[in-house]
C-alpha cells in the first residue's frame, strides 16, 4: 500500500515545467524564513507587552499593508513584468525584517508592520502571473500545488525552527527571516534571470489578448468569488492569528510546542496535497472541491469546543483544517487562473490576493476583539458559522457560473477561449 502511494505520489510530479520547479524552489527558500509571521502575535504580547487589543490593531496594519501591496503588485507586474517585481519585493522585505528589531513603540510598530506587509505582498501577484505564464491548462492545478508544496515544506520547517530561535533570543528570529528573503531574491536572479520583451512584441501581445478578458472589477461572478474568498480566508487565518495565542494562554504551551503543532499543518499539506490533486483534478468542477474544504473548516473549529483533551483537540483541528486547505486553496487559485487572461492578468491576480489582504486586516481584528469580549469558545463557534455562510455563497455562485463569461458573449469569430469550470 505504501509502495503504491509512493508511485502515485511520484507520478503526480510528471509534466510540470522546469521554470515552475525553479519558482517552487524560490518559494521554499523564502518560506523557510517565515518564522516572524508565525510568532508575531506572541512577540507583541509577551515580549513587547502589548495588550491583546493592541496586538490586534498592529496586525490590522499588517492586513492593510497586504491589501496595498497586492494592489501595487498587480499594477507593477502588468507594467514591468513579473521578474523584477518578485526580485525587488524579496530584497525589500528582507531589509525591512532586519530593521524591525529595535522598534518598541506601538505606533512605530504599526508603521513598520505595514511596510513589511507591503513589501511582502507586492510579490504575490507577480508570482501568480509567473505561474500562469510558465504552466499550461493541463498542468496548472498541479503547478499551483507544487508551489503550495514548497510553501508548506517551508512552513513545516519555519515554525519548528522559529521556536528554537526564540529560545535563543527574538533577534535571531528577525535576522534569519530577513536573510532568507534576500537569499530567495538572489536564488530567483540566478535561476530565472529577467528575459526582456521587445516593446513591439509586448504591444502585439496586448492587442491579441485584449479581447480575451475584461476588467476584474466588471466581472461580477468573479467579484462575488473574491468576496467569498475573503470570508473563508478570515476563517482559515485564525490558525495564524488567534489559535497560537489560544494554545499559549488557555493551555500554557511553550513556543516550541506551538511551533511543532503548526508544523504539522505544513507537513500534512506537503505530503498529501499533490497526490490528492492529481487524483481529483478534472473529476468535478473546481467550486465543488472548494465547498468540501469549507465543510472541513467548519468541523475543525468545532473540535476546539469539544470536551477532548487539549492535545487531542489540537491534533484533530490541525489535521482537519489542513485537509480543508488542500481542497479550498489550489482549486480556488485555478478558478482565478481560468478567469484571468490578457493584458490585465496581473490585476486579476492582484484582486484575488487583495481578498487575502483584507482578510489579514479583518481576521486578527475580528478574532482578538471577539476573544476580548466573549472568549475563545465564541470565536470558534463564529468561525464555524462563517464557514457555513461561505459554503452557501459558493453554492449559489456555482449555479450562476454555468452562464458564459461576459467576455465570451461578444468574442470575435475564431477566437478560442478556455472554458471556466465551476
Amino acid at each position: 500500500m505504501l509502495l503504491n502511494f509512493f508511485r502515485h505520489w511520484r507520478s503526480s510530479f510528471t509534466g510540470i515545467p522546469r521554470d515552475i520547479w525553479f519558482l517552487a524552489l524560490i518559494n521554499l527558500v523564502n518560506r523557510i524564513g517565515s518564522m516572524v509571521i508565525v510568532f508575531i502575535t506572541i512577540y507583541l504580547t509577551k515580549e513587547l507587552h502589548f495588550s491583546i487589543r493592541e496586538a490586534g490593531y498592529v496586525m490590522g496594519f499588517f492586513g492593510l499593508g497586504a491589501l496595498t501591496g497586492a494592489f501595487l503588485g498587480g499594477k507593477l507586474t502588468d507594467k514591468f513584468g513579473y521578474s523584477p517585481v518578485q526580485f525587488w519585493s524579496l530584497v525589500a522585505n528582507g531589509v525591512v525584517l532586519i530593521s524591525i528589531m529595535p522598534i518598541r513603540q506601538f505606533w512605530l510598530m504599526c508603521a513598520a508592520i505595514f511596510i513589511l506587509s507591503v513589501t511582502a505582498d507586492v510579490f504575490r501577484p507577480a508570482n501568480s502571473v509567473a505561474i500562469a505564464r510558465n504552466s499550461t491548462p493541463e498542468n496548472r492545478t498541479r503547478s499551483i500545488s507544487l508551489m503550495r508544496m514548497a510553501f508548506n515544506m517551508g512552513w513545516t520547517v519555519a515554525p519548528a525552527l522559529g521556536g528554537l530561535l526564540v529560545a535563543l533570543g527574538w533577534n535571531w528570529l528577525f535576522w534569519v527571516d530577513g536573510l532568507t528573503c534576500i537569499a530567495a531574491a538572489l536564488t530567483l536572479r540566478w535561476l530565472m534571470p529577467p528575459r526582456p520583451v521587445a516593446e513591439a512584441e509586448r504591444s502585439a501581445e496586448k492587442t491579441e489578448t485584449a479581447a480575451l478578458s475584461i476588467s476584474p472589477y466588471r466581472d461580477r461572478p468573479y467579484l462575488w468569488f473574491v468576496l467569498l474568498t475573503l470570508l473563508n480566508a478570515v476563517v482559515f487565518m485564525q490558525i495564524l492569528w488567534t489559535v497560537p495565542v489560544y494554545w499559549k494562554e488557555a493551555h500554557h504551551w511553550t513556543e516550541s510546542y506551538i511551533g511543532v503543532m503548526m508544523a504539522l499543518n505544513g507537513l500534512l499539506v506537503f505530503t498529501v496535497e499533490m497526490p490528492l490533486i492529481f487524483r481529483l483534478e478534472g473529476r468535478k468542477a473546481q467550486l465543488d472541491y472548494v465547498r468540501v474544504g469549507l465543510l472541513l473548516y467548519l468541523f475543525s473549529y468545532l473540535t476546539l469546543v469539544t470536551p477532548l483533551g487539549a492535545s487531542a483537540a489540537a491534533v484533530i483541528f490541525t489535521v482537519v483544517i489542513s485537509f480543508g486547505e488542500m481542497f479550498v486553496m489550489p482549486f480556488s487559485s485555478n478558478y482565478v487562473y481560468g478567469r484571468a487572461g490578457g493584458h490585465n492578468q496581473g490585476q486579476y491576480m492582484a484582486l484575488y490576493t487583495m481578498a487575502y489582504g483584507i482578510a489579514n486586516i479583518l481576521a486578527p481584528l475580528f478574532g482578538t476583539q471577539v476573544i476580548a469580549a466573549w472568549g475563545y469558545s465564541t470565536l470558534w463557534y463564529l468561525a464555524a458559522v462563517l464557514a457555513a455562510i461561505s459554503w452557501i455563497g459558493f453554492w449559489f455562485l456555482q449555479k450562476r457560473s454555468a452562464k458564459p463569461k461576459p467576455a465570451e458573449q461578444d468574442m470575435p469569430a475564431g477566437v478560442n477561449v478556455e472554458p471556466v469550470e465551476g
